[in-house]
């Protein structure tokens, strides 16, 4: 969520929330903006796949749309992003404050597909669980979801439980009853 907040503020879209989750809803909403029917155009476009470079280098993938979020093994087994290259991107004023949200997100779906093929890699593992206030954020949810599917993966959605915090609690009453 803070990370929707930063890229909200670099994209100049809310450098100062009033409310919870207003920096991520202004800039999900940057996207719902469309252009005059006679100039359509889509504002999120299908990127090309782009995972962690093995040169060294950081920064975009090939076809511009997303900026490749390097992967790191911590001590732990747990891969994480280095998210330091979207920071460029978005506070390059340059360009539209759309395309800066719309790399954002789409960039950041390709991550989770990314992180997702690693462990898919170690453990055979072809499920993946979307859960947690970000996917509240529909943008982000429908891009994850068809960059998962198109690697492959089963993606799982909750149906009957929150994927916000109501339901982070809920699954941490399960795990304390059923250890």
């Amino acid at each position: 969520g803070r990370l929707f907040d930063a890229a909200a503020a670099l994209c100049g879209v809310c450098t100062h929330a009033s409310f919870e989750g207003e920096g991520p809803m202004r800039l999900e909403a940057l996207l719902a903006v469309r252009p005059e029917p006679s100039r359509r155009e889509p504002v999120i476009a299908r990127p090309r796949p782009c995972g962690p470079r093995n040169d060294g280098m950081h920064g975009e993938s090939v076809g511009g749309e997303t900026v490749a979020l390097p992967l790191d093994r911590c001590a732990t087994g747990i891969w994480r992003s280095d998210w330091a290259p979207l920071l460029p991107m978005l506070s390059d004023t340059t360009r539209p404050a759309a395309e800066r949200a719309a790399r954002f997100h789409l960039s950041l779906a390709q991550a989770l597909v990314d992180q997702a093929q690693q462990l898919r890699a170690q453990t055979g593992i072809r499920s993946v669980g979307l859960t947690g206030g970000v996917f509240q954020n529909r943008l982000l949810a429908e891009a994850a979801i068809r960059l998962l599917e198109a690697a492959g993966f089963d993606v799982c959605l909750p149906r009957r439980i929150p994927v916000n915090d109501a339901g982070l609690s809920f699954g941490q009453v399960i795990e304390f009853l059923h250890p």
